[in-house]
This record gives structure tokens, C-alpha cells and sequence, in this order.
């Protein structure tokens, strides 16, 4: 992984100390050893754009078994991933056991000198962590084009979190105004569901989405467009999913002259006894003070209806 930092010129130990910042912060393994290598600097105006690039690299054992693994993290950027699988000549087996891309096993040939990762059915900028499950300790898997993954920026994805109400998501390392879209998987193809101006903090940022959740699964991520003029540049951040299966919305009063109170926030529809859609939004509160006095029907999500009498 690469990262990026812009000093001003009385400020390189503050590069430096944030780059090892990162490194512990963006994978935080007690047996992994880290490399940050300082390639130079550049004069830019009254600063300097220092480069820093990073391969997150660790050792240890796989968490489920006594399999020892490697593990690396990155940025998939359409580039196929080389890794020389070395053949022990004694026991006429190869190395590496198994590869998990972002926790899902790979389907390979694990029989061959050198495996070929394409990173198929993940979407360009897509960060991905692989790990290598070794047969023993002896072996070493060679990357051959670390570089394939390795991505030019400070910025991250701090945490990602969905519930049954909100999405929210942290970040760390933004610089100037770029912007957030939040997509949703449906049927196969992530959608567009908002668009957010992005703080453009360093330090870190925390953001809000209020989703209009489905019942079953619903599966979400955020795609960040750096600020360069255009959306050529962006990152994804992790794909969270929450089964929902709520309970059925109730209100009251039944009868009302003001406002209905719902027991939960939903996104609601009224319609009055010609079958005309009146009024609708989204709310844990309605304000009916715009109908007219009658009687009307009440959708929540599109279903459970109910009736209620404006007075």
C-alpha cells in the first residue's frame, strides 16, 4: 500500500511520524513486520510532496488451524497478481494451501509453481486483503508484482457500520473536497442511493446514512471520489450487510387532528378514500394538519396498511 503525505518543508518528521501512524492503524497484526520506505521528496511551491510506500506485510498462523500464513492488504486496480508457489522436492508438494481474497477462499489450481490472482467479480478500487495459508513453516510464497496492488493515498475507511436504521462509516486522511456515494447491491448491481460532500479533514471525519431498509438481507458500501475534477480516481470502502426483518410499524392516535406517531421510523404513504396518494415521507412522526377531514389508509414500506380519521 502507498501512501502519500503533503508537508511543509519545516515538517518532514511529521510525514514520517504519520506514516508510521498508519502503518499500525491500517493493520493492526501483533506478528506482522512493516517496511516504510521514504523514496525522496519533490519541491512543490513552499512545501514538499513526500512519498511513502508501504507493503503491509505479516507473518503468523491462520486463526482457525496451525497453518502458518501471509498476509497482504491493498487496492485491486485491475492488475493480475503474480505469487511464485514453491515446490518442496522431498514431500512433491506445493507451499501454498490456500488463498483468501477479503475472506473467501479462491478457486485455483494449487498445484502450479506460480499462482495467477485476477481478482475476478471485484469492482475496480475495491480494497482487498489476501492471505496465504501455508502447508508448513519451511515454505515461503514469493510475490512476484507486489505493485499490482499497491495504491498512491493517506486516505482509509476507518470503520464501517449498518444497522437496522443507519449506515455510518469514519474516515482518516482526507484532503480537500471530495464527495461519498453510498450504493446498495440490487438485483446484482450496486445503485446509487446518496451523494455526500466529503468534510475534507485529515483528522477523523465521521458520516451518517439513513437507508430505507428491505426485508432480508441488504448490502451496502461507499465509494470516495478524490478531489481531482473528476471521478476517475476513487476508493470503495468494505461491503456490510444486515438481515432485516422488522416488526410491524403501529401508530397512533387513530383518530387525529395534529400528528400520528409511529412506533418506529419507516418510510410511509397515505392515501384518502378515492384511492389518491396525499401525502407521504419518511419519519418516526407525520404531521396530518395538511389533509382534509375523512378517513384514510396508511402504508408502511409499501404494506401493513391501516386506516385513521383525520378530524
Amino acid at each position: 500500500m502507498v501512501f502519500e503525505v503533503f508537508v511543509d518543508e519545516n515538517e518532514i518528521l511529521i510525514g514520517v511520524i504519520t506514516c508510521l501512524i498508519e502503518i499500525f492503524n491500517s493493520f493492526p497484526h501483533r506478528s506482522a513486520v512493516f517496511v516504510c520506505r521514504w523514496s525522496g521528496s519533490v519541491v512543490m511551491k513552499k512545501g514538499y510532496y513526500v512519498v511513502f510506500f508501504l507493503l503491509i506485510w505479516s507473518k503468523g498462523f491462520s486463526q482457525n488451524s496451525s497453518q502458518p500464513e501471509t498476509n497482504l492488504a491493498g487496492v485491486f486496480q485491475g492488475k493480475t497478481l503474480f505469487i511464485q508457489n514453491p515446490f518442496d522436492r522431498v514431500e512433491r508438494t506445493f507451499c501454498i494451501q490456500d488463498v483468501f481474497i477479503n475472506e473467501e477462499r479462491v478457486d485455483l489450481n494449487y498445484k502450479v509453481s506460480a499462482l495467477k490472482i485476477d481478482f475476478d467479480g471485484l469492482d475496480l478500487y475495491t480494497p482487498v486483503k489476501i492471505r496465504l495459508v501455508h502447508k508448513d513453516t519451511l515454505c515461503s510464497p514469493t510475490i512476484i508484482n507486489p505493485e499490482a496492488i499497491l495504491f498512491h493515498t493517506i486516505f482509509r475507511f476507518s470503520s464501517v457500520f449498518l444497522s437496522d436504521s443507519a449506515l455510518t462509516w469514519s474516515t482518516k486522511g482526507e484532503v480537500g473536497k471530495g464527495e461519498f456515494e453510498v450504493e446498495r447491491l440490487q438485483d446484482g448491481l450496486w445503485v446509487d442511493q446518496e451523494i455526500q460532500d466529503a468534510v475534507g479533514k485529515y483528522e477523523e471525519v465521521e458520516y451518517q446514512h439513513f437507508p430505507n431498509m428491505e426485508e432480508g438481507a441488504n448490502r451496502y458500501r461507499i465509494r470516495y471520489n478524490f478531489p481531482s475534477g473528476s471521478r476517475s480516481k476513487y476508493l470503495y470502502s468494505q461491503e456490510v450487510s444486515f438481515d432485516f426483518y422488522p416488526e410491524p410499524v403501529t401508530y397512533s392516535p387513530r383518530s387525529a387532528t395534529t400528528r400520528l406517531y409511529l412506533s418506529r421510523s419507516t418510510h410511509y404513504e397515505i392515501y384518502d378514500e378515492a384511492r389518491r396518494l396525499v401525502h407521504e415521507g419518511q419519519g418516526k412522526e407525520i404531521d396530518v394538519t395538511v389533509l382534509r377531514r375523512g378517513k384514510y389508509v396508511i402504508y408502511f414500506n409499501g404494506k401493513d396498511p391501516g386506516t385513521f380519521l383525520k378530524e
